[in-house]
């Protein structure tokens, strides 16, 4: 079935609730994205122009928005992407955490797409602590696109999407299809029931996490929003890590405009502004 182009209207109307809903700010120059990304949501439902979807929309808000937003989300990543954020925190991060005997360890991946990195973060922790004493781990991995929190969660991989893990690791924290799964790696349990997944949007006034993070992982998301938006989201973040906590962002992501809260550390890591004490 074939959908009419969407007009300035349908557009500026789309527009502001994707702002309005996820905090993202299209140009005009996003018009053909939108309209592409739009109409195969429109196709599975049959709905042959933009208005008529809008109205749908309209009339089906609360079920229908999560789609909508799932449609339009950009959900770009990989195994162990921007690796020097690992090595940081293997070589760096993990030696000092360890020295204060602290009995947990958290982490929040924000952002996490398919859940290539939370289980890069998971793995990053399994091969640092293979010979020392574990402390409880627990790794929350947030996304507003439910479709992408369901590839996560099932933990299943095209051959192509896991062949930059050196082959030791992906033996050991993989399994192989075989027959006519073959091609196909999935995720070890044991690697699965560390990490809880789970729809949230972080344009969400208030999260509904109690606990402070050590590490939060924050790549290549704020760079859709606003400024607004993302000093919003970064004053969150900085309620949410702990004083000696560590965010990472992504390689093409600068916050020091944004907030003075957060310092540099490292390439694209930042800790809180004089330790926490504010």
């Amino acid at each position: 079935m074939l959908v009419n182009d969407i007009g300035d209207n349908e557009f500026y109307l789309f527009r502001d609730i994707i702002y309005r809903e996820a905090g993202i700010k299209l140009s005009d120059l996003k018009k053909s994205l939108l309209q592409a990304r739009l109409s195969r949501r429109c196709r599975f439902l049959a709905i042959p122009t933009f208005n008529d979807y809008y109205n749908f929309l309209m009339e089906n808000y609360d079920e229908e928005k999560i789609h909508f937003i799932n449609a339009i989300t950009t959900n770009k990543t990989e195994f162990f992407r921007e690796n020097r954020h690992f090595e940081h925190m293997r070589d760096i991060f993990l030696p000092e955490f360890e020295s204060r005997n602290t009995r947990e360890i958290r982490i929040w991946s924000a952002g996490c797409s398919t859940g290539e990195e939370p289980y890069s973060v998971a793995i990053t922790l399994m091969e640092y602590y293979e010979n020392r004493k574990k402390p409880v781990i627990k790794i929350l991995a947030t996304d507003i696109d439910t479709n992408v929190l369901q590839t996560a969660a099932e933990g299943i991989y095209k051959k192509d999407v896991v062949e930059n893990i050196d082959m030791p690791v992906l033996k050991k924290y993989f399994l192989r299809g075989k027959g006519e799964n073959g091609g196909l790696f999935r995720v070890r349990d044991d690697l699965k029931k560390m990490i809880y997944f789970r729809r949230l949007n972080l344009m969400q006034e208030h999260y509904p996490m109690k606990d402070p993070f050590d590490i939060i992982f924050c790549r290549n998301v704020i760079i859709y929003f606003d400024k607004e938006t993302q000093v919003n989201v970064f004053k969150r973040f900085h309620r949410y890590l702990d004083d000696r906590g560590c965010l990472f962002i992504g390689h093409s992501e600068n916050i020091t405009t944004i907030t003075d809260d957060f310092v540099l550390t490292g390439n694209t890591i930042y800790a809180k502004a004089g330790g926490g004490k504010r």
